[in-house]
């Protein structure tokens, strides 16, 4: 049943930044767009801990949800970052950069926790980040030759968003594995708890969209934005399900859904890079399988 969970996840998170893509792309224009995904995404959010807390009877405190606040909030942050980029960088460059957090993680691990990696390990963190180098620069000078200077500062500017969301995202996991490791609550209590804050930001959200517009933002009005909410939901219970039958292989697997990601954007958005780049995010592919799976 593992597998299934696996292939599913997979899926719904693949298919999740591409319609955050499709969203975004549609209203390249709208500054707040990003805040109106992160509103979506936290009302699907709210929606998740509903079900958890009455039909899983998971209990939840406030002092629970204020203990894993720093651990939610780094997940959280480096998400809107990435729904900023969705803006102005494409998502074959996106995606693999974004996803390379497991890289970061090892890194802290092994300056904070005085962890030792294996040679194998080693080689994969190098990979990854030199393949992270490789792609923002040939991102750069790609759109650097295009136009102007100014086109080439944008996307420096651009390429920041994932870098942002990688290196968030790994502080998020490094502190989730030093907090679960000591923790008393289950681990539906930790998922509620970040399921809870997410709605929180999503409200506040909801709330900053209205005041900017002059308007009650109409959560339905962008339907890539309401798919993309529901991937990203249901893409989260399914992993929680994976990971409980089979974390040391689910874990690798899932982690490579940018693939997918890369090969959806290239189909429906007609993404085109060159064949280097394509070769080189297929070696931070694998690097990120070996490391996660090590």
């Amino acid at each position: 049943m593992w597998t299934f969970f696996c292939l599913f996840t997979v899926a719904a998170w693949a298919l999740t930044e591409l319609f955050g893509k499709m969203g975004s792309k549609q209203n390249e224009q709208d500054k707040l767009s990003h805040w109106k995904i992160t509103s979506i995404v936290g009302f699907a959010m709210g929606a998740l801990a509903l079900i958890y807390i009455v039909f899983l009877k998971t209990d939840v405190s406030l002092s629970n949800i204020m203990s894993y606040l720093p651990i939610s909030l780094c997940y959280i942050v480096s998400m809107i970052f990435g729904y900023v980029g969705l803006r102005y960088i494409m998502l074959s460059i996106s995606s693999p950069v974004s996803n390379a957090s497991c890289g970061v993680t090892s890194i802290l691990c092994v300056i904070f926790l005085n962890q030792i990696l294996g040679p194998i390990q080693i080689l994969a963190v190098v990979t990854i980040v030199l393949g992270i180098i490789i792609l923002g620069y040939t991102f750069v000078d790609r759109e650097a030759q295009k136009a102007s200077d100014k086109k080439y500062t944008k996307s420096l500017i651009a390429l920041m968003f994932p870098l942002l969301y990688c290196i968030l995202d790994g502080i998020g996991s490094y502190l989730d594995a030093l907090y679960l490791n000591d923790c008393i609550m289950t681990e539906n209590e930790v998922t509620v708890c970040y399921f809870l804050t997410f709605f929180v930001v999503g409200l506040i959200a909801w709330i900053y969209v209205g005041i900017r517009e002059k308007k009650v933002y109409n959560i339905f009005e962008n339907k890539w934005f309401c798919y993309q909410s529901i991937g990203e939901a249901v893409g989260q219970i399914t992993y929680v399900f994976a990971l409980a039958e089979a974390p040391a292989i689910a874990a690798p697997l899932i982690a490579t859904y940018s693939v997918v990601s890369v090969l959806l954007s290239r189909i429906f958005l007609k993404e085109k890079l060159s064949k280097f780049q394509y070769v080189v995010i297929a070696v931070v592919m694998v690097a990120m399988f070996i490391l996660s799976f090590e």
